[in-house]
């Protein structure tokens, strides 16, 4: 289809996952290389977290990696390749109103991602339930640029 001599250099299976991506969606390839800003890789959270992921379907995999990159796909080489960065981003919950009098209705405050930098930003979650609502409620309804 295209005669460039670059393109000879590649075997059929090389240019495929140059063009397509790794289908290595083993998310804890990620930890080793982990940065964490506000946390440490021992903070409660980080080890929820770590362990949530693991439990994860492919469907769900794919889910979280275009939360957190923007495609749900490795690149070359795989996940170890790629440096996730989870950020602590404040307080689980924020006050969202009063019932009543001194009554106060919190709401749980969702994982956010800086795609453009593999950026986890991750509130400081009280539970691992709590986290792993937030996390799949995130990663399940999460729009992108909205591009296919």
């Amino acid at each position: 289809v295209c005669g460039s001599p670059l393109l000879q250099a590649f075997t059929g299976l090389e240019l495929s996952r140059i063009v397509m991506g790794d289908t290595d969606l083993e998310l804890e390839h990620l930890q080793p290389k982990a940065k964490y800003e506000g946390y440490t890789a021992a903070s409660a959270v980080v080890v929820w977290l770590w362990s949530l992921l693991k439990e994860l379907d492919k469907n769900q995999r794919k889910c979280f990696l275009s939360f957190v990159t923007g495609s749900d796909r490795a690149p070359v080489g795989g996940l170890s390749e790629l440096q996730l960065i989870i950020q602590k981003a404040g307080a689980a919950t924020v006050e969202a109103g009063r019932i009543g009098e001194g009554g106060k209705v919190e709401m749980l405050r969702l994982p956010t991602a800086h795609t453009c930098f593999n950026t986890l930003l991750l509130p400081e979650y009280s539970s691992q339930e709590q986290l792993g609502t937030a996390l799949r409620m995130a990663i399940e309804n999460t729009e992108g640029f909205g591009l296919e």
